[in-house]
């Protein structure tokens, strides 16, 4: 072996050094898993698990929806290429549902996590119709919870060599959460004044903290109410005394004007799609932090 390596030239040895190298870093990689998360929400818990251990990816373009999503070529490559992904499932995001059946790796739908089915509830507002209910169930902390549990038992056994870590990650992820969620409950604590909401988004989190909004602007994100909606609003406005809007980023300001024409109402931004809350181990707690901030400033 020593003679073969001395009878080489320099060029040689190089090349096949870095033809050695070449191969031990293709190992490395194969030997990381990736995960996938169709949605930032969902994707900061995911990073809250994988900590240290894997990077995450999100499908969904920051600012984007889920609601009505078309599929690219390169997303279609990012499904097709994660070894786990995280999604609602098909009865929410549709769009995923063919590529999903194409997909060789794991995959976990955190809608069938939330215990909800049809017959529980049905929606159609403004002709946007969610069938099972309201989606976004990465508001409520229980969920989320859920969530994390089986996302962490998923990557244990996808990568048993770093399961201690997942564990760990948990662990301090559910302590974390404990936490916050403590301190929300307590800053929510008191009776808030009436108030709108943009669309139906928030049922989780409000049910979990014992809130109740009076009226939605749209149960699309997408739609805007039409005039008759407008009118039936402004009544409600007048009737019960509603004392704050929550509004999205996509919400249009000239239904905002509509709407608070004549009348005192604060005005304050809800982020379902967490489009501004950084990507880090906390990002989740943060997120969930951050709503309820918006809500508490309501009085």
């Amino acid at each position: 072996m020593w003679r073969w390596f001395s009878s080489m030239s320099g060029r040689g040895l190089m090349t096949f050094c870095l033809l050695l190298l070449a191969s031990v870093v293709s190992a490395q990689q194969k030997q990381t898993i990736s995960v996938l998360a169709s949605i930032k929400p969902l994707q900061l818990i995911a990073q809250a698990i994988t900590h240290d251990v894997i990077s995450t990816q999100v499908l969904l373009p920051s600012g984007v929806t889920p609601h009505d999503y078309a599929l690219k070529p390169s997303d279609l490559k990012k499904v097709y290429g994660a070894d786990v992904l995280l999604w609602l499932g098909a009865e929410i995001e549709p769009y995923l549902a063919k590529p999903v059946k194409m997909h060789r790796g794991a995959q976990l739908a955190a809608w069938q996590l939330s215990g909800k089915n049809e017959s529980e509830h049905q929606g159609n507002h403004d002709g946007h119709h969610h069938v099972y209910g309201d989606p976004h169930i990465w508001f409520g902390p229980q969920e989320a919870e859920r969530v994390a549990r089986k996302l962490a038992q998923m990557l244990m056994a996808q990568d048993q060599e770093n399961a201690q870590h997942y564990q760990q990650n948990l662990t301090d992820f559910l302590r974390r959460l404990a936490v916050t969620d403590t301190q929300i409950k307590v800053q929510l604590a008191a009776q808030m004044p009436n108030y709108l909401v943009a669309h139906d988004a928030y049922s989780y989190f409000e049910k979990h903290y014992g809130l109740q909004h009076v009226g939605v602007v749209s149960s699309n994100p997408e739609a805007k109410p039409g005039a008759k909606s407008l009118l039936m609003l402004r009544k409600t406005i007048e009737e019960e005394l509603v004392k704050c809007l929550f509004i999205e980023p996509q919400t249009d300001s000239r239904i905002v004007s509509i709407l608070t024409e004549g009348h005192t109402i604060q005005v304050y931004s809800l982020d379902p799609m967490a489009t501004g809350i950084e990507l880090s181990t906390t990002g989740y707690e943060t997120f969930l932090q951050t709503a309820a901030n918006r809500f508490a400033q309501c009085q």
